[in-house]
């Protein structure tokens, strides 16, 4: 199954995004093309001053967020939803080329039994940057639990904010 969307805002910035899904392995690889140069991109998706600011669904909010991209360095983001409950996200690099490629563990405070792999291919591409994110869920109901919680359209809403961050940045 694949989807795709895109939207606008300031302008002339436009993500387009798309989304696929697979179960077996229980995977969804999530493309996003961004109108914006590689080293901007790497630089937002991979420093926590920036990940702060766009790493969230609409409504929700990053209090600290830890980020080290050195393989075995560890990473954390504690976040607060509309009602004001903190919950955090945590997990370790697993291997980082700069500018490249990035794969991390992924444990949400909620579920820590469930361990999710977030690998991210950073391609320069031209007009911009395309960078696809593939999620290895442990199991198909991991990855049906997700979904069913609104995992795409969260991953969406953060894709809006980072949009804005990055045309933020570069101006």
């Amino acid at each position: 199954m694949t989807a795709t969307s895109s939207h606008k805002h300031w302008g002339e910035s436009v993500i387009k995004i798309s989304f696929e899904m697979t179960d077996a392995p229980a995977r969804l690889i999530v493309t996003e093309l961004m109108p914006y140069p590689l080293s901007r991109v790497w630089l937002a998706e991979t420093e926590g001053l920036y990940v702060k600011q766009w790493w969230a669904p609409s409504g929700y909010a990053n209090d600290e967020v830890d980020i080290t991209t050195v393989e075995g360095g560890a990473w954390r983001i504690l976040q607060r939803d509309p009602e004001g409950n903190q919950f955090s996200f945590y997990g370790k690099v697993e291997s980082s080329e700069h500018e490249e490629k990035l794969v991390i563990s992924l444990v949400s405070e909620v579920w820590p039994d469930s361990t999710v792999i977030v690998k991210q291919d950073f391609i320069a591409r031209e007009g911009g940057t395309a960078v696809v994110t593939t999620y290895e869920f442990d199991s198909d109901s991991a990855l049906t639990t997700y979904l069913g919680l609104g995992g795409t359209e969260r991953l969406r809403e953060a894709s809006v904010r980072l949009d804005t961050l990055l045309a933020q940045i570069g101006s």
